[in-house]
């Protein structure tokens, strides 16, 4: 890190993170079946070593059934502190965003993936779950869509109906590229399976419990990302490595950079990656683009520190989110500074460089872990985030809903559920402009279609 106005907002960072007090409202919490890292390999893993007028409510063990109108929520609390983000007026909250069908409980509790088949006649989306390295598919049956007025739909007795305790899934989700599905088992051996069915070999060993992310490549290659730990001459540290179909693992990170968590998206014919690496005293976001050689090989392009932002923790996430054409945006629930907490989104116009610019849409107060997740490849590009509902410590948490424009800035649609805590979200954009969102909560899985447009 050279550049002269990085390493001095480097050094600021350390300072401020030496005197914050620590205000941050408690999360929900690690991940159920995260568990203590794995043991170190020394050297980097391959295929071989690895062996409406008021939003609904969820609390723990309870699923209260959502409006047919998705709510409005208080201009007051959205943005109110962020001058350099758009405050959304009271006539667009809600907009484009009534509910449709469900909410649905399923029967497993845990990170799901939405995923449609591209053969798929209807555009209902299936849902994921990691089952100890195996995916299991769930496919939501909601009878017919909720009429303005109607009671909510209710929930298939094939899908669970919010009662008793659900079976818990896996950590973390599973990751779809092309026709591959790459789930992790408790051990953090990953592997790679048709989406048919059948067995897969290994072909990465991660930190167990941590996030994974997969793509596809032209050509029908599929590229996937990780964290493992590693030993250096420096001790053990959580790097961040890519898989190219079925080959040995590379470094994504550069050395002596840690990894706390990463992404990767298609991106102008190749992939974006972007990775988190959370430190006590300050937060490097990096992000790099990966494409193919003549000869099929990954190529890798430089390594930019595009933001760095407060002091972070393990549990720190991100998105990347991506239009149909255009900019990438590097979404990041961090600190702004000492006293303010919000959604930092980095617009990616070409190729990543250092210290790039951040608009900000400010949370009400500070969410560790803050749950954050975006459409990739349709346009406008939707965001489904978590934040505090008001500034009191302990205050309820919304899932709240809303595009980003061209410039990245965030216009709220409406608060889709309200509750104490979530521990994951997931949303995608279907064929016929309907967006479908998972979200998980001590309650339960849950999955809902909202419309996307007004």
């Amino acid at each position: 890190m050279s550049h002269p106005p990085l390493r001095a907002r480097l050094l600021v960072l350390a300072a401020l993170a030496a005197c914050r007090d620590g205000s941050g409202t408690p999360g929900a919490g690690l991940a159920p079946d995260a568990g203590a890292a794995a043991p170190a390999p020394s050297v980097a893993p391959t295929a071989s070593e690895a062996s409406a007028p008021s939003a609904p409510s969820l609390d723990a063990g309870v699923a209260d059934a959502a409006a047919p109108d998705a709510a409005a929520a208080d201009p007051a609390t959205l943005d109110a502190a962020a001058p350099d983000a758009a405050v959304p007026d009271a006539a667009a909250l809600g907009a484009g965003c009534k509910l449709r069908r469900g909410p649905l409980s399923l029967t497993l509790r845990g990170p799901a993936l939405l995923w449609s088949p591209d053969e798929a006649e209807r555009a209902d989306f299936r849902v994921i779950f990691n089952r100890d390295g195996v995916a299991q598919h769930v496919a939501p049956s909601f009878g017919g869509l909720t009429a303005p007025g109607s009671p909510p739909a209710e929930a298939a007795p094939d899908a669970g109906d919010g009662s008793g305790d659900p079976e818990r899934a896996s950590w973390p989700a599973c990751a779809v590229a092309s026709r591959f599905v790459y789930c992790m088992d408790h051990g953090g051996t990953i592997r790679r399976t048709p989406l048919g069915g059948g067995e897969g070999p290994p072909i990465g060993a991660g930190r167990r419990g941590t996030g994974i992310s997969a793509v596809a490549l032209p050509g029908g290659h599929t590229l996937l990302a990780f964290l493992s730990d590693r030993k250096t001459s420096e001790g053990a540290v959580t790097q961040a490595f890519a898989v190219l179909d079925d080959r040995a693992a590379v470094p994504l990170s550069e050395e002596g950079s840690g990894a706390t968590f990463v992404a990767l998206s298609p991106w102008k014919g190749g992939a974006l990656a972007m990775y988190i690496d959370a430190r006590s005293a300050l937060t490097p976001v990096h992000a790099r683009t990966l494409g193919l050689t003549a000869e099929g090989k990954l190529e890798l392009g430089p390594d930019a520190v595009v933001f760095v932002g407060d002091a972070g923790e393990s549990r720190m996430g991100g998105a990347l989110a991506i239009g149909a054409a255009g900019p990438a945006y590097v979404l990041l629930p961090a600190a702004k500074d000492i006293s303010a907490f919000g959604m930092a989104t980095i617009r990616i116009d070409e190729a990543p460089r250092d210290d790039m610019p951040a608009v900000w849409s400010l949370y009400p107060n500070g969410l560790s872990p803050a749950p954050i997740a975006a459409t990739q490849g349709v346009s406008p590009i939707h965001v489904a985030r978590v934040r505090p509902v008001s500034r009191e410590p302990g205050a309820r948490h919304a899932l709240e809903l809303g595009q980003l424009d061209g410039e990245g800035r965030f216009h709220a649609r409406c608060v889709a559920v309200e509750g104490k805590s979530f521990k994951h979200v997931a949303i995608e954009a279907d064929r016929g402009g309907s967006l479908w969102i998972a979200y998980t909560t001590p309650a339960g899985t849950f999955i809902e279609q909202r419309a996307a447009g007004p």
